[in-house]
């Protein structure tokens, strides 16, 4: 038997969703124009994030072609669509939570969560995008409440 073989909670083995451990949940933040935007902490919480987390209908944002925290704004119900300011104001903040945090300007990539897959097998944080659009943005740290 190996180490994580202990025998599960009756409450977990019957399907409920347990709370989960504090690194794995997200940074919670607003943007400019009032909209929740949720920011994984590491892999397990980009994963937990992602795939648990959000929404279909959410917009997922990650920076292209390096590490970096999965980044998702909410969208809630209907058909509001934030504006093309808030778009870039998430996008700078995916960039400055990844390693391009330096860099002057970057590109980050982002689409709505129903198309963003993890592949069979794939390590904690590895993503699968279809229909992305890209945005140049130079790297922000959010405001501080």
């Amino acid at each position: 038997r190996g180490r994580n073989a202990e025998p599960r909670p009756a409450a977990v083995a019957a399907g409920e969703e347990r709370a989960p451990s504090a690194k794995l949940q997200p940074r919670r933040l607003r943007t400019t124009e009032g909209w929740d935007v949720l920011i994984g902490r590491t892999s397990e919480g980009n994963d937990y994030l992602t795939h648990r987390l959000a929404r279909p209908e959410d917009y997922w944002f990650h920076v292209s072609g390096a590490s970096g925290s999965h980044v998702v704004l909410r969208r809630g119900k209907g058909k509001n669509e934030p504006s093309k300011r808030t778009l870039e104001e998430v996008a700078a903040w995916a960039a400055f939570y990844s390693q391009a945090r330096t860099a002057g300007k970057v590109p980050v990539s982002f689409t709505r969560k129903k198309y963003v897959r993890k592949p069979r097998g794939g390590k904690a944080g590895l993503a699968l995008v279809e229909r992305e659009k890209s945005v140049m943005v130079k790297p922000r740290e959010p405001e501080r409440e």
